[in-house]
């Protein structure tokens, strides 16, 4: 009997690769549903929109991104209309924000820019929800439509005047209506998704950027999810009889998280193959004996002084990123530094050129770091304690802002 050779596919991690081609809006949504005809209509204006905007980075039609994560959403058994509508436009009004800054060369750094940029989205914002609520009494929809895809859409866009993590933990730290933010929770997971499987085209360093945003949204979401449905939603045994009435969040905290350590995977590939393997065992050992002995991979530390062993590399791995999330520039560059003059000297018998340090650098980093992505995935009560976003409003990281009433 002839033997069957076994091949890895991404489907073993339940994985999947992006669309490379853009679905039609049949293919996204439901012909039968009340609110497709607002689908037609806002995937032809997003459509528009993306045009104009044009390519991505690595080259492809940029519209190929909202259809993804509308995609992604549904794939997940997401089958909300309305939360696969605000899938769609998820980057509308920043998008938009972003056309009109380029237009009139307005330079969003300045704070005259971003005071023009805040009023403009004002107007934006306003004049979709007129919109929108125009359709809706044409088409016989229901209005409740109307503030739900707002208010998810506020806590989605990203404000000029907004940090990365500022922007991101509205929906984590918000007092809107608890099942809202999921609906923003989920579609902010299919976006991450199709944008971290999209990062070939970044460096070694642009790439573990957008895979260290992911493990704040991941960390944050399984923090929210404990909440919402306690630590059983995370449990083997529970997922397995839950097959039939599958919880879509958590499935998409899954597949991004999967897809995150995959990224982080590839960076390790990559250093290496830079021509560090004299040096990796020591690497990937130091690690092992610093978790086993610290917990400082776990919380966001500082750097310490006071070891002269590879260990001491894996102090502060979350501090640095969190510095450039914060836009923190002189403290990000500084740790940068350290490492390279830690690693140097270390390593000086090698002779290791600047590249290679680098390489050196980046495969620590993202080892570490993935390694925290496995304990989120299957540690079912694991979380970075301390890399909350409500952890660090009260320490003034991120100002808390105020809650919108709920429609």
């Amino acid at each position: 009997m002839k033997k069957v050779k076994k091949t890895f596919s991404l489907e073993y991690l339940n994985l999947s690769l992006p669309k490379n081609k853009v679905l039609s809006v049949s293919d996204l949504f439901d012909q039968d549903d009340k609110i497709y005809p607002l689908a037609k209509i806002y995937y032809e204006k997003v459509k528009v929109l993306y045009k104009k905007i044009g390519p991505r980075k690595n080259g492809d039609d940029s519209f190929l991104h909202p259809t993804n994560v509308v995609n992604n959403l549904k794939s997940l058994t997401v089958k909300n209309q309305t939360t696969l509508l605000t899938g769609l436009l998820h980057d509308y009004i920043e998008e938009l924000v972003d056309v009109y800054r380029d237009a009139q060369k307005i330079d969003d750094k300045s704070e005259h820019g971003k005071r023009l940029l805040d009023a403009y989205e004002i107007r934006l914002v306003t004049a979709f929800e007129k919109e929108l609520t125009n359709y809706c009494e044409q088409f016989k929809i229901p209005k409740k439509v109307v503030p739900e895809i707002c208010l998810v859409l506020s806590l989605l866009t990203r404000h000029k005047r907004h940090f990365y993590y500022k922007s991101l933990s509205f929906m984590f730290t918000s007092g809107s209506d608890i099942k809202l933010r999921e609906r923003a929770i989920q579609i902010k997971l299919a976006d991450r998704m199709h944008n971290i499987q999209s990062i070939d085209f970044f460096d070694e360093a642009g790439q573990l950027y957008q895979c260290f945003k992911n493990l704040f949204i991941l960390n944050n979401t399984k923090q929210f999810l404990l909440e919402l449905y306690g630590k059983d939603i995370f449990k083997s045994e529970s997922k397995l009889t839950r097959r039939g009435n599958p919880n879509p969040t958590e499935r998409l905290f899954n597949r991004c998280a999967k897809a995150t350590y995959l990224a982080y995977l590839k960076i390790c590939q990559s250093a290496t193959d830079e021509g560090i393997w004299e040096v990796k065992w020591m690497l990937e050992l130091a690690f092992k004996k610093f978790k086993n002995e610290y917990s400082g991979i776990w919380e966001v530390t500082d750097l310490s002084d006071e070891w002269y062993h590879p260990m001491k590399l894996y102090f502060g791995v979350v501090r640095k990123f969190d510095a450039r999330l914060h836009q923190e520039k002189e403290a990000f560059e500084r740790h940068k530094e350290k490492e390279r003059i830690f690693v140097k000297d270390f390593f000086k018998t090698f002779k290791f050129s600047q590249k290679r340090i680098q390489a050196i650098i980046d495969y620590k980093d993202a080892y570490s770091l993935k390694e925290i992505i496995a304990y989120l995935l299957y540690k079912d009560d694991y979380v970075l304690k301390t890399f909350l976003a409500e952890e660090l409003t009260q320490k003034g990281r991120i100002r808390k802002r105020k809650a919108r009433a709920s429609p």
